[in-house]
């Protein structure tokens, strides 16, 4: 309906212009004697064409502006259409996201929830499990129904555990309970061991491993294994901790001897316990110092002259019978390190480089 009112406003302001026109034309021309020498007729008929071509023109203007008009609003109207379908598509693609967005954080905080709670599952099972292990050792007796609770709390921890962290503590378990049953002088010193038990379930629990320090480790079980030796001992606790002694097995054994060792080394770089092995006992007694030597290895005889080549060097230890060695009494301690930290790393040169495989 606006469209029709605008084509006959259109029409209706043409014939007034070509009205206009018509008479300016003929006022004109009359006035500049234009049709001078021309009939009426002649006159009116000259004017009525101009004015005619002058209307065609003008119409034909009207039209073109109209039609553009048309176009100009019709791809105004398109325009606000898309636009408004995109303004809806872009809403409803936005809700859909927030509301996935939405969805995905209630699974992470259902998820987190989830970790939260096994985490708390896992560590009261790992401390009963702790705890029931030093319930069973403390009296230094293991009773058959300790074996059984035993067992059970070991099933306990494996359905939150690896296999292979079960393994690393089941070890650890024997090794507790089989030092307790034979009655080991040193049974009671298990701190190593529940170390090792700790590192399993540390990394089950935070899925890493445990970042202690391994100086701050063997100091830490050396400190306690001072604490639990006997009187005699202590010099040898004292002289561990200050002693050097890269890739080597060290422990104070039930005699209470100070044995450093190193094992054959096999093709993963690991020692293991093999007819290759070399090793020294320290002792102390009465504060006089001796070691003896022993070996396992196809040439016993080189084994025992380089250890006699770092005595004769440092005029420290004297042999006191074919594999003993001892010190004078009183020997400062900082003198006795410095010998062991030498004979040691030539023990490991030469258990790398002059034993066979």
């Amino acid at each position: 309906m606006d469209t029709n009112n605008k084509i006959v406003g259109g029409y209706g302001l043409g014939l007034i212009i070509i009205f206009i026109l018509f008479l300016t034309i003929i006022l004109s021309a009359s006035y500049m004697g234009v049709f001078k020498g021309f009939e009426p007729y002649q006159q009116l008929i000259a004017a009525m064409l101009s004015v005619a071509a002058t209307g065609v023109i003008t119409a034909l203007l009207l039209i073109f502006q109209r039609r553009q008009q048309e176009e100009l609003n019709e791809k105004q109207r398109k325009f606000e259409e898309e636009s408004t379908q995109a303004q809806r598509e872009f809403q409803k693609i936005q809700t859909l996201d927030q509301r996935k967005f939405e969805a995905e954080q209630k699974d992470k905080e259902k998820y987190r929830l989830l970790e939260t709670k096994v985490f708390e599952e896992k560590l009261r099972i790992y401390q009963e499990f702790l705890r029931k292990l030093c319930d069973v050792v403390k009296d230094q007796k293991i009773t058959p129904d300790e074996e059984i609770e035993l067992q059970f709390q070991v099933s306990y921890i494996a359905m939150h555990t690896k296999s292979d962290s079960i393994k690393i503590i089941s070890e650890q378990v024997r090794k507790i309970v089989v030092d307790i049953k034979n009655n080991e002088k040193d049974s009671n010193n298990m701190l190593s061991q529940l170390f090792v038990i700790s590192d399993a379930l540390y990394k089950e629990l935070y899925d890493k491993d445990n970042s202690f320090d391994e100086e701050d480790r063997s100091k830490t079980i050396v400190n306690f294994e001072s604490i639990l030796a006997p009187k005699n001992d202590s010099r040898l606790y004292e002289l561990m901790q200050n002693i050097v002694a890269k890739g080597s097995n060290k422990r104070i054994d039930r005699n209470g001897i100070l044995i450093y060792e190193y094992w054959c080394n096999n093709k993963d770089n690991r020692f293991i316990k093999a007819n290759g092995s070399v090793s020294i006992g320290i002792s102390c007694n009465n504060k006089q110092f001796s070691f003896s030597i022993m070996t396992n290895g196809n040439h016993p005889e080189k084994f025992q002259a380089m250890v006699q080549g770092v005595c004769d060097e440092t005029k420290l230890f004297m042999k006191d019978t074919n594999t003993n060695f001892v010190a004078d009494v009183g020997t400062d301690d900082s003198k006795i390190i410095d010998f062991f930290n030498l004979l040691l790393s030539k023990m490991k040169e030469y258990r790398e480089t002059d034993l066979p495989e």
